[in-house]
């Protein structure tokens, strides 16, 4: 049996990938009448779900900060007499700067940091027969209970476009919507729980790392979808 679907299982979701901000200083509008800058919201999206706070500088630029979170359990699978468990948790911080091409707008260009978004664990148990790990033929007991994680960078640049500000003349509500990309390569590791005594079985789950490590460096980006809404003070 190989150990390969694992790998592909953690590499899948890392490429395919399955906010509140406080407030300040309003501006007087026409007629004097106050305009917001500030608001705070809620937003779900591949980022988990969250909320953000927004604060507009000057007509034409805001920051957004932001926490956002979720976690799913990947159900028991079989697939090569493996036997898959595993979990999958998203968890990040914002910091954002939205440029407004027309002052006081709702269309933004963003950039800014984003904290580790995702990281998934995956544990298999044989179910019978023999691991393949490189190509060489392992018994179960000798390689016990695999586990395999892949995670981003602690730490991503961001950059994207979007639809939502927080300046209004009368304040409520409205509907954001964000969609960028986070720069950074997801790492994986593959561990056995009976290769502490067994220089060849690390030496084969080192190459296995490697080898699907490749295939995850060709997407070097985490895609960010979210949309949801504000209420602007």
């Amino acid at each position: 049996m190989s150990i390969r679907p694992a790998l592909m299982v953690i590499t899948g979701v890392l490429l395919a990938g399955p906010q509140f901000t406080v407030a300040a200083q309003g501006s007087t509008g026409q007629g004097g009448q106050r305009s917001s800058d500030a608001a705070i919201g809620v937003r779900a999206g591949l980022l988990g779900i969250g909320g953000e706070v927004s604060k507009l500088l000057t007509s034409h630029v805001g920051v957004r900060v932001g926490v956002n979170t979720f976690s799913a359990t990947l159900n028991a699978k079989e697939q090569s007499n493996i036997t898959y468990n595993g979990k999958v948790k998203l968890q990040s911080f914002t910091a954002l700067l939205d440029l407004y091409p027309s002052p006081r707008g709702s269309f933004h260009l963003t950039g800014g940091l984003i904290t580790r978004p995702l990281k998934v664990t995956l544990t298999g148990v044989p179910t019978g027969g023999t691991f393949d790990i490189n190509s060489h033929p392992y018994t179960a007991a000798a390689v016990g209970t695999l586990t395999g994680t892949g995670e981003y960078g602690s730490a991503m640049p961001y950059v994207g476009i979007g639809v939502g500000t927080a300046a209004s003349k009368h304040g409520g509500l409205a509907f954001v919507f964000d969609l960028g990309t986070a720069i950074g390569k997801p790492t994986i590791s593959l561990t056995a729980s009976g290769a502490a005594n067994n220089a060849q079985l690390q030496s084969d789950l080192a190459a296995q790392i490697a080898s699907t490590q490749k295939d995850l460096d060709k997407v070097p980006v985490y895609p960010v979808l979210s949309i949801g809404l504000m209420y602007r003070f």
